[in-house]
C-alpha cells in the first residue's frame, strides 16, 4: 500500500528533474541531453500517476457511480 510519504518522495524527485530541465534549457544544453531529461521526467510522472491510480482504486470504487464513471472517462481519454 502506498503511503503519503512514498508519493511525496516521488513527486519531490520529479520536481528536481523538472528543475534540471529548466536549467538545461536556459543553459542551452545539447538536444540529446535534453531529450533524455524529458524522457526521464515523462517516465517518472507516468510511474507516479499509475501508482496513484492503482492505489486509489479502492477509494474510487466507493464513489457514487456517476463520479466513478467521470473518473474512468478521464483516465481513458487521450
Amino acid at each position: 500500500m502506498m503511503t503519503k510519504k512514498v508519493m511525496e518522495n516521488r513527486l519531490h524527485r520529479l520536481e528536481g528533474q523538472i528543475t534540471s530541465l529548466r536549467v538545461g534549457i536556459s543553459k542551452g544544453l545539447p538536444c540529446e541531453a535534453m531529450v533524455m531529461q524529458f524522457l526521464a521526467v515523462k517516465g517518472a510522472f507516468n510511474a507516479a500517476f499509475l501508482l496513484y491510480v492503482k492505489e486509489s482504486l479502492a477509494d474510487c470504487q466507493r464513489s457514487d457511480a456517476k463520479e466513478r464513471d467521470q473518473l474512468i472517462s478521464l483516465l481513458i481519454r487521450k
